[in-house]
């Protein structure tokens, strides 16, 4: 790695080459920046890894979505702040930080998006750390939603891409002459592993290793030349290609990898041993870049090309999981009446062995539902993708990075507590409280719709995004960047946090409130503020008000009710800020714990500065009528008016083991009555509790925390609780 002087040093030099290229078209200066850029930021592969693309990150770059939560070119100012006070700092890295420090001041394009807000948009946002600001609506800043397909690269190569952008010039040149810089600079990259593949192989005492180098170094210099041949080949130069593009997920690997596995296996070029030593090697990559809300791979699907081969990669990378026994990648599979049942079957083994993995989607809900979200046909939804916490795109057509968070059970406080203009007490009847509920999330919702047009506006005047818009439809073909018209559908997704919470506080007011007014509003509004310290009975008035996740029709029907109006909101805005979409996406990652920590006491009974429930899940002990109830809840919210929602499951290691077939037959019934998809913790009873208590002895014990997994005892105390009170089923 590098010294913290290299690192100024590099950084000095990155913003001396932007501000030299000032005079260049925006293309231009994207493809000189990211060359210099892969120069650094691409380090040497390691001495036993059998591929290169370990990435590493600066202060001061250019990406699509920085680790430190940027988009763009992009400062870290904290980050300079933490060299400046090293104590190895010299005058000249103090002179360098302070420099990097006043000339990107204003420079960078999130800055300049937040420069261009409207004055109503700072009123509503919160601009501070949602770790530790309470705040209902706030605006996040990257560029996420990629799912690409590296098929035409695979089928023409890097030169081969090249030739494509040489015939189509006359539209913008520069954008064409921009692309093909930028794909020179992979060349020069495959060129310099290339390199130091040779220079290792000619070292090295062990003739395994010497032979696998040997074969690194052609591997690289055939595809700086040619599209891939073999399964490896073509495994290193789209892992490779996504590390340079800043894309976080890894799409459809079956349908790309798969043919290139089965010839070479069938025909003799590897065994299948070794193929399983590659796809471990890509695996342990994928980990080590550490992406951990992101590193998406899907698999299955009833549109794939080649299905015979993409199920027969898909054992293979299942197993791989099973093997590898860690929280990336994000491994996905895509379910459907008619699929190979081994490959199902595979699943469930996988998962029962505690992997977390593959997460079950539903083809045959999902692809009607992801139709009338996105409003295209049924052909085309047949390309939904989940990525990053679980968030829908359309693979290598649209693009729906979530650039807003919400947090809808800290506005339903404001209404009735946690503000200067409350309004439960300013009305006589349940609707009109409600209705004027609905009115604050939609003024906040359409602020975030409009910050999510003018993020993408700004990246595009910034940058052309050119190696996302290598591959994604149509921005060769248009001669326009990503994010300036290029990329077929356009979309936005809004982050919801607490909406289980509130459909039960919703439940609770209607009843105790205004039916059996058992509560009067002065009452609860005074119990909430105080988070119940002389409320004790009102708080268990309020617990034990109907709860969502029991099959009960009164808690079920309000989060139905909550649940169709609050997307039909979301929806609404899309017009108005100029997307083809704007969907709700209720994945709830550990944010539903973080915003729950900044978040007071709520009338569902939840305690002040504690963890909410997660996306569409009940309330941690609140389902208490057994997994087909809490099923039956799940199902009745429905699937096709926003862009994807997380169910996450704690299931018994019986469950999959002597309950196996009572286990998928359940799952059966579910995904028949309309569920989406499934997220499984498979754990022994006792395990988490245990793990808390001693956790040296769990250190492999992995659970999903919400759109992702993770390990138990890396968790916080406070995320570790959240899940320690979800329901087991047994």
């Amino acid at each position: 790695m590098y010294t913290n002087s290299q690192k100024i040093k590099y950084m000095l030099d990155f913003t001396k080459l932007y501000e030299s290229c000032e005079k260049e078209t925006k293309y231009e200066k994207e493809a000189r920046c990211m060359d210099f850029q892969f120069t650094y930021t691409m380090l040497p592969f390691g001495a036993d890894e059998l591929l290169a693309g370990t990435l590493t990150e600066l202060p001061v770059g250019f990406s699509p979505q920085s680790k430190c939560g940027f988009t763009g070119y992009y400062c870290d100012y904290n980050q300079l702040n933490q060299l400046a006070g090293e104590a190895d700092r010299t005058p000249e890295d103090l002179a360098g930080i302070q420099y990097l420090t006043e000339f990107w001041k204003g420079r960078t394009t999130t800055e300049k998006i937040i420069n261009r807000y409207s004055e109503e948009q700072l009123r509503v946002f919160t601009l501070e750390d949602f770790n530790t600001t309470p705040g209902v609506a706030f605006p996040l800043y990257r560029m996420s939603g990629s799912q690409m397909d590296p098929t035409q690269l695979l089928q023409n190569g890097i030169k081969g891409m090249i030739s494509l952008t040489q015939v189509q010039t006359e539209i913008n040149p520069s954008f064409y002459r921009a692309v093909r810089l930028a794909l020179a600079a992979l060349q020069k990259l495959c060129l310099r592993y290339g390199k130091q593949a040779e220079e290792q192989s000619r070292c090295c005492k062990d003739p395994a290793r010497a032979e696998q180098l040997e074969t690194m170094a052609e591997n690289f210099k055939h595809i700086a030349q040619e599209p891939p041949v073999t399964f490896w080949q073509a495994m290193q130069l789209s892992f490779l290609f996504f590390m340079v593009s800043g894309t976080y997920n890894y799409g459809r690997m079956d349908e790309y990898l798969g043919e290139y596995y089965i010839r070479d296996v069938d025909t003799g070029v590897i065994t299948e041993d070794f193929a399983a030593e590659l796809l471990t090697a890509l695996w342990q990559m994928i980990i080590k870049k550490n992406d951990f809300s992101d590193g998406r791979v899907i698999l299955g699907g009833k549109d794939r090309r080649n299905i015979a081969a993409a199920d027969r990669f898909a054992m293979l990378a299942m197993e791989t999981s099973r093997c590898t026994k860690d929280v990336l990648p994000q491994l996905t599979l895509r379910c459907y009446q008619g699929m190979d049942q081994k490959v199902y079957d595979k699943a469930l083994e996988v998962i029962g062995a505690g992997t977390t993995y593959p997460m079950l989607y539903n083809d045959d809900v999902n692809i009607p539902a992801a139709a009338n979200a996105f409003a295209i046909d049924r052909e085309t939804a047949q390309a939904y993708v989940p990525f990053g916490c679980g968030e829908y795109v359309l693979y290598n057509k649209s693009f729906g990075t979530p650039s807003g968070a919400i947090n809808v059970l800290k506005c339903l406080n404001e209404c009735i507590y946690d503000s200067e203009n409350t309004i439960l007490e300013q009305v006589t009847d349940f609707d009109t409280f409600y209705n004027k509920y609905l009115e604050r999330l939609e003024h906040a919702t359409r602020q975030l719709a409009l910050q999510e047009k003018l993020e993408y506006d700004v990246c595009g005047e910034e940058a052309g995004f050119l190696f996302f818009s290598m591959l994604f439809d149509d921005c060769l073909a248009k001669g326009k960047g990503m994010f300036e018209g290029g990329v077929r559908y356009l979309g936005g997704t809004l982050e919801s946090y607490g909406n289980i919470n509130t459909s039960d506080s919703l439940t609770a007011i209607q009843s105790l409130v205004f039916g059996q007014q058992a509560i009067s509003p002065t009452e609860l509004a005074a119990a909430l503020k105080n988070n119940f310290r002389e409320g004790d009975t009102i708080r268990y008035q309020l617990l034990s008000a109907p709860k969502y996740g029991n099959d009960n029709d009164q808690a079920d029907r309000m989060a139905v009710r909550f649940h169709n109006d609050f997307s039909r909101i979301i929806r609404s805005c899309s017009k108005e800020a100029g997307l083809h979409s704007y969907l709700e996406v209720i994945i709830n990652n550990s944010m539903n714990t973080t915003f729950g920590l900044t978040t007071g006491a709520s009338a569902d009974g939840r305690l002040a500065n504690t963890y909410m429930a997660n996306a569409n899940n009940p309330t941690g002990g609140m389902d208490k009528n057994g997994i087909t109830a809490m099923l039956n809840s799940l199902v009745k919210l429905r699937p096709d008016q926003h862009a994807g929602s997380v169910q996450n499951m704690r299931f018994s290691k019986e469950m999959f083991t002597k309950l196996q077939g009572k286990t998928k037959q359940l799952l059966a019934v579910y995904f028949e009555k309309g569920g989406t998809q499934a997220m499984i913790s498979v754990l022994g009873r006792g395990e988490l509790e245990d793990a808390m208590q001693n956790p040296d002895k769990h250190q492999n014990l992995i659970v999903r925390v919400g759109g992702f997994s993770a390990r138990f005892v890396e968790l916080t105390r406070e995320v570790q609780g959240e899940l320690l009170s979800r329901t087991l089923y047994e």
